[in-house]
């Protein structure tokens, strides 16, 4: 205070007090400092500019500047959600962080200079408060930090206005459409502020946190904690990447994230487990009305491209295990995914519920032939396919045309639980040993509805379904042995 009032209040110099001591956010060092203090700038004016002289290294604004005020500190002087910066206390910390690491810091804007200082000052000892000294002068547009006797690095690759457009792999709207709209950006990894594990992700264009992961991100859906070493809400940020990939529509970086996000995963990354495309939890992006999850459906045949380059022509979504028997029935192989994403790519990729459906609607399409259609071959092996159901409690059974149950299967017969009947395709009652195999795979439904009372676990396949056809064939084979079916065997053709 005694050098305050003797060499500088005589030069115009007026004093501020801003509060806290020099020991205030210990955990904070050069890098949040100069972070904070890039971080207003871009707020300020959507770009900065930076550079050393004799002094050591500025950071430059050409925005409308700041007040005297502005480092007061009191209740925050809160920005808006959209902000990078929220609580409006990083400018004084950033100038207590660098002042207790040994560097002077002068600023420079409109109308006024000021300097950040430590105030001594008596209370039972000596305290070293963070205080200002200012007076009218400065610039006529914009503010400039300097940041006296530093010259260590200024962290410029850490901020992704700094990146090559080049790295930018693919930029899709985030939630944030104000001031102006703002992009989640996909970002090659071996980038700027490529790590040691992979990428890195910003957090709305500054350096937020190392990724384990082939790609790095910047992100501007999230909300931070006060002292930005973290997201407020961790789900939170594994949503706002969801909502980037919604909207990629490259192949082959969408083949890379199937890879990562496939279960078990082909690439082990921290989206693997974490990514979430939660259709309630991403929303809607504000500036065109449209659902995150409809940008998946937008890029259905790139999902789709990449899908069968990943996990084969033939796969599906596996939904459920419960369904597998009966999709690979259907010519299919049921693929798993992340719980985070399975639901979200299932608009776009089909899944096993989708493909059932898919068959069931195609089989309501069969239609049963009066038996006086029928060729003489045909109408023998259905008078045997009766026989033989007759012993098994079933005994209407109809020739069919059925259509294909997918496009990779044709359907040898059917049989509906409610009415107790089993219609067989045409092209299977020309053939003897056909007929056999479908009026034992029909009767297997059939047994094993009887016995579990759930037409689910007597559909293809399912561990009852395969135990009553077994049961049945043995039961046929006796019966043949036995002799009870030579009268229909005679005109068989096998």
């Amino acid at each position: 205070m005694e050098e305050y009032e003797r060499n500088w209040k005589p030069q115009g110099w007026q004093l501020i007090i801003i509060g806290p001591t020099s020991t205030w956010r210990q955990e904070w060092g050069v890098w949040e400092a100069i972070r904070d203090i890039v971080q207003n700038a871009l707020d300020e004016a959507e770009s900065y500019q930076w550079g050393y002289d004799n002094q050591g290294l500025w950071i430059a604004d050409k925005g409308r500047g700041v007040s005297v005020a502005d480092f007061l500190l009191g209740p925050p002087k809160l920005k808006p959600d959209y902000a990078r910066g929220k609580f409006g206390e990083g400018m004084k910390i950033a100038a207590l962080a660098l002042i207790r690491n040994g560097y002077s810091v002068k600023v420079e804007t409109v109308g006024r200079e000021i300097w950040i200082i430590f105030l001594g000052q008596k209370v039972n000892g000596r305290a070293e408060t963070l205080a200002a000294i200012w007076r009218s002068n400065g610039t006529t547009r914009g503010t400039k930090f300097y940041i006296i006797g530093y010259n260590g690095p200024a962290f410029e690759r850490y901020f992704a206005v700094n990146l090559p457009r080049t790295l930018i792999l693919a930029e899709v709207p985030s939630p944030l459409a104000e001031p102006i709209r703002r992009y989640n950006q996909l970002i090659k990894a071996e980038g700027m502020a490529s790590s040691p594990v992979g990428g890195v992700i910003y957090a709305r264009d500054i350096y937020f946190r190392e990724i384990k992961s082939h790609f790095s991100y910047n992100l501007w859906g999230f909300e931070l904690a006060p002292d930005r070493h973290g997201p407020k809400n961790e789900v939170d940020l594994w949503v706002d990447m969801g909502r980037l990939w919604c909207g990629v529509s490259n192949v082959f970086l969408l083949e890379q994230f199937l890879e990562m996000v496939l279960e078990p995963p082909r690439v082990t990354s921290q989206e693997t487990r974490m990514v979430s495309m939660d259709t309630y939890s991403m929303g809607i992006d504000p500036a065109t009305d449209k659902r995150y999850i409809d940008l998946v459906r937008d890029s259905a045949p790139a999902w789709q491209a990449a899908w069968r380059k990943v996990a084969g022509v033939n796969a599906v979504i596996r939904t459920t295990d419960r369904w597998d028997g009966m999709v690979k029935h259907l010519g299919y192989t049921p693929v798993s995914l992340q719980w985070g994403v399975r639901d979200a790519l299932a608009v776009a990729i089909m899944s096993d519920g989708a493909l059932i459906q898919e068959s069931q609607e195609r089989l309501r399409e069969t239609k049963i032939l009066p038996d006086d259609t029928l060729t003489p071959r045909a109408r023998t092996h259905l008078e045997l396919a009766r026989a033989i159901a007759t012993w098994f409690g079933v005994t209407k059974v109809y020739a069919s045309v059925i259509p294909p149950a997918s496009d990779r299967v044709r359907t040898a017969g059917l049989y509906d639980h409610t009415l107790e009947e089993i219609v067989l395709h045409l092209e299977t009652l020309e053939s003897a040993r056909r007929t056999v195999d479908a009026i034992i795979h029909e009767l297997g439904h059939h047994k094993a509805y009887k016995k579990t009372g759930d037409i689910k676990l007597a559909e293809d396949l399912q561990p009852a379904h395969s135990e009553a056809m077994t049961l049945v064939a043995s039961q046929v084979v006796e019966m043949v042995i036995e002799g009870r079916f030579d009268h229909f065997l005679k005109g068989a053709v096998w």
